[in-house]
Parts: C-alpha cells; structure tokens; sequence
C-alpha cells in the first residue's frame, strides 16, 4: 500500500471503533441504570428486565436482514443512520414515564443498532489489507468493554447524584450524534482524498465458495449454542451485577453500579486474550471450547461462595466471567467472521452471528429477572451454570466433527 492509503486504513479503523464504542453507550445505558429505573418507576424487575429483552430482539431479528442485505449497501450511509436513528431513540425515552412505554421506544433503538455491525465489518473487511487485519480485529474487540465502562461510569456518577433517569439517555444521544456526523463527513473526505490522489485502493480477493458439507453445517449448529450462551452469560451477568450486590450485600445503589465497573474494565483484558490465543490455536472451536470450560469453573466458584457475607469474591469471579465472555464473543464476531472473509462475506456472517448471541441477551435480561423475582439469586448462578456448560459441551462437539471430517 501507498502512504495515503496506509493512513486512509488507519482512519476507517479508528472512526470504526468510535462508531462501536459510541452505540455501545447507547444501548447499555438503560441496563446500566436499570436499578435507578426500577427505582424511580416503581417497575418490577422482570418488567425493567423486559425492556432490555425488546432492545435484543429487534437487535437480534435486524442483525440478520442487515447481515443479508449489508453487501448492497453503501456504508458511509448506513453507519450515519443507524447512529443517528440511535440518538434520536435515546432522547424518545426521555419522554417515557413508564416502562410500559420504554419497551417500544427502546426496541427501535435495536432496530437502528442493529444496522452497525454488519456495516462496520463490512467497511473493515472492504478497505483493508491483510496486513491491518490483525491490528483491526484487535482495535474492533475492545468497544465492547470500553463503552460497557462508559455506560455504568456515567450511571454511577448519575445515581450518586440523585440525577432522573432521562440524563442518563441525554448524554449518549449527544455523543451518537457527534460521531454519526463525524463518521459521515471523514469516511467521505477519505473517499475523495484517494480518488483525486490516484492512490490505490484495496481490491479483496474474489471469494471462494465455502463446501455446505454435512460436517460444516453440524459446526455450524455447534457455533450456534456457543454464541447464544455467550449473549446469555455476557448481558445477564452485567446487567444485573448491580442488583445482586444491592440486594445480596446491602450496598447502596450509586456504589454497587460503580463496583460493576470493575466488569468491562477487565474485559478489556479478554480482547488481547482471545487474539493471542488465536495466533497459538487457529481451530476456533477448540479455542472457544476451552474458554467455555474456565467460564464453566467460573460459575462453579460462583455458586459456592454465593452465601459468603463479603462481595469481594463474587466481584472478583464475576470479572474473570467478563474477560472469558469478552474473548468468546471476540472470536464470534470478530476473528471468524474477518478471517473468512475469503469465503463468505463478512458482514453477512458477522450479522447471523450476532444475531445469535443477541438470541441468548433477549433470553437472559427477561428469564434471570424472572427467576429473580420468583426465586433467588441463587437459581439465577445455577440458570447461568447450565448456559455455560451446554456451550462447553457444543464446542467440544464441534471439535469432534471437524477431526471426523479431516
């Protein structure tokens, strides 16, 4: 590559990554602040809990038509809408004064959201050389945690002033938009800088048609379950970490969403782990199978130490729970999909298989606030458990098709 096109790369990677991390505050900053919610509205937790879940199905559901559709569009447009759209949403549910009505508004936030993945991974997977596909895997795996810490840091700061919820969706519309406008005015001075310049752009290689041999279409299958418990586990946990120490330990609101911060910032730490590990062990099933089967110890510890009268140890075990579900869903939506760009088209794939971990958070927000509600904590680790072990066992199955096939 030219030096120009080396520095265009460069740019859609960062612009990238702020578009994620953007959308990242604004789609967690209601379950960020689902206590103060609940609080303020007098919502019970399944009720609070099936606001989230609205957001993750048409999240989910969108994914896919996005995820087939992706190829036809131009991104430059598509990131702009779907953040704007997102900002918009955010300053509807100001307006909401129940949470009756937030489950509508919240699931067109999905609606729009639901456009970015495919569209950023498109854009990444269209622009880039071999050479920034690593760097750019790496980069695109930590908006994840850093907006989950955006999100729960603003919350926190809110809650310890005594702030109405409606601020808590002001501040993420301001940041989409800015970004939304951002992404739209660069991406298209990046376009017209290369085209005046004559600098070369990328050019992919022609794809090869991946073989639907019954073995894939089991691994297929097999990634599936991965993906959905990776969403299950992933939001559960982080959704309503802030309510088990409220309620298991006495905490007071403000500090309990403060100490869920500890969740993302150690998450971040699951971005380098899944990429290192993939440069050792390129078979992502054996990878994702032997993640899950720490994330399952995890869970195990969690129940055990659940009747201890400090929160240190659960605090602790739900972090490492953080840094296992951020590596798997780095390696689900990210390495596969990027790293088979030569076969299918990624966007496509990143889209199916974000939709299918966004399956598993639809599922967990409404099931755990459920058992919450009707049972205990207790039953929520012990629903947690069983997701996590079910994966294992999927991964490892997976593992045993493809040594069949070879």
């Amino acid at each position: 590559m030219d030096r120009k096109s080396k520095q265009a790369s460069q740019l859609i990677i960062f612009l990238s990554w702020a578009a994620y991390v953007a959308a990242y505050v604004g789609r967690l900053n209601y379950n960020a602040y689902i206590v103060g919610i609940i609080s303020q509205l007098g919502a019970t937790k399944e009720d609070a809990g099936l606001v989230s879940s609205f957001f993750f199905f048409s999240y989910g559901a969108g994914q896919l038509v996005h995820g087939i559709l992706s190829r036809k569009y131009n991104t430059r447009y598509s990131v702009m809408i779907a953040l704007l759209g997102s900002a918009a949403v955010n300053v509807g549910m100001t307006f909401c004064a129940s949470v009756e009505a937030m489950k509508f508004v919240w699931l067109l936030n999905g609606a729009f959201q639901s456009i970015l993945w495919s569209s950023l991974i498109k854009t990444l997977s269209d622009r880039l050389p071999d050479e920034l596909l690593s760097k750019a895997v790496v980069v695109m795996s930590t908006p994840t945690a850093l907006g989950t810490f955006l999100a729960y840091g603003m919350s926190s700061l809110f809650s310890a002033a005594s702030a109405s919820y409606r601020w808590v969706f002001y501040t993420p519309a301001i940041l989409l938009a800015a970004v939304g406008v951002l992404w739209f005015v660069l991406v298209g001075r990046i376009d017209r800088t290369l085209k005046r310049e004559g600098a070369a752009p990328y050019v992919p290689a022609p794809k090869k048609r991946p073989a639907f041999t019954p073995a894939f279409i089991a691994g297929a299958v097999l990634l599936v379950f991965a993906a959905v418990s990776n969403g299950f586990i992933k939001d559960g946990v982080t959704t309503w970490t802030p309510s088990i120490l409220k309620e298991n330990y006495g905490m007071k609101e403000s500090l309990s969403i403060l100490f869920t911060l500890i969740l993302p910032l150690i998450a971040i730490f699951g971005a380098w782990l899944s990429a290192t590990l993939h440069k050792r062990q390129k078979n992502t099933s054996v990878l994702n199978g032997v993640l899950y089967l720490a994330e399952t110890v995890v869970l195990v510890l969690v129940i055990l130490t659940a009747g201890l009268k400090t929160p240190v140890a659960l605090i602790g075990l739900f972090a490492c729970s953080a840094m296992l579900m951020s590596a798997i869903n780095n390696v689900i939506t990210s390495i596969i999909p990027m790293y088979m760009r030569d076969q299918m088209d990624s966007g496509l794939l990143a889209g199916v298989l974000d939709t299918f971990c966004y399956v598993g958070s639809t599922l967990s927000t409404w099931l755990l606030g459920r058992i919450a509600d009707a049972d205990s904590w207790n039953g929520v680790f012990t629903c947690l458990l069983v997701f996590g072990a079910v994966a294992c066992v999927s991964c490892a199955a997976a593992v045993a098709v493809g040594r069949k096939k070879a």
